[in-house]
């Protein structure tokens, strides 16, 4: 007789508000925790307790980041494990984190895993009456020929994961004086971010953000063929996601590349 094998089944943890540092160490401890096969795959949400800059892991600081506004408007600079561009983020927006085993649901390729994943924000944007598609030279999802969503990728310690940001509303005005280049990753002939840029609060009136959440893991869950259950970080992965913060927070870390360059320079 045969019998229909169970379902894939991941774990869901919505962090909420956290903090710039604490977030970079959470997914990558998470990261490392379901490529070893000691954690299972997880969809991540969360939202920065206060306004940090994403710089992903090849960027140079001195580049991207126009540091002296950010120090005098206490923005933090944190570098993530992944790479692509650097982001502007705020707790108006909810980031999420699709981490799988390599080999799993989430493709090997680079651009099929964005197309895949990124899918399942265009399905919450139908779920909220709106029509978005893909950007795959810009690895964004886009609302009206505006950026709503924009994305990095990485594959470490035997996991794949997709990071992304889903704007329910922004400080554009920020944006444009934290990025040195706030138009680069935006379709073209954009002058500032707020042209090439949208929020889900430009579009509709908000829902309850728990409704938004819900929509947005429905979406993932369908374009993986999973399904999910409410979870909790583990205390394992807590505990290296708080070693991890340290790094994640230093200034060394935060450098890295531009001392790297230096150092070439100076030979």
């Amino acid at each position: 007789m045969w019998i229909q094998e169970p379902g894939i089944v991941w774990r869901f943890v919505d962090a909420d508000l956290i903090d710039g540092a604490y977030s970079a160490a959470l997914f990558h401890s998470i990261g490392r925790h379901v490529g070893f096969g000691d954690s299972d795959e997880t969809i991540l949400f969360w939202r920065v307790r206060h306004p940090t800059l994403y710089l992903g892991y090849h960027q140079y600081v001195e580049d991207e980041v126009n540091e002296a506004y950010c120090v005098e408007h206490n923005i933090d600079i944190v570098r993530r494990i992944l790479g692509g561009g650097c982001g502007y983020c705020d707790r108006d927006q909810i980031l999420f984190s699709v981490i799988g085993a390599q080999g799993g649901p989430i493709p090997g390729s680079v651009q099929t895993a964005y197309k895949k994943v990124l899918s399942g924000l265009l399905l919450a944007l139908d779920c909220l009456g709106l029509e978005g598609d893909l950007d795959p030279a810009r690895n964004g999802v886009f609302v009206q020929g505006r950026k709503i969503s924009g994305n990095a990728q990485g594959r470490f310690d035997g996991a794949a994961m997709v990071n992304g940001s889903f704007l329910l509303n922004f400080d554009f005005d920020t944006m444009d004086h934290v990025l040195k280049h706030p138009t680069r990753n935006l379709r073209a002939n954009v002058k500032s971010a707020r042209d090439g840029m949208v929020t889900l609060s430009d579009l509709m009136e908000l829902p309850p953000i728990d409704t938004i959440k819900q929509v947005m893991r429905s979406g993932f869950e369908n374009v993986l063929d999973i399904s999910s259950y409410e979870g909790n970080v583990s205390d394992e992965e807590e505990k290296l996601a708080l070693e991890l913060t340290s790094q994640y927070a230093s200034r060394q870390w935060t450098y890295r590349m531009d001392h790297k360059r230096a150092k070439r320079e100076k030979v």
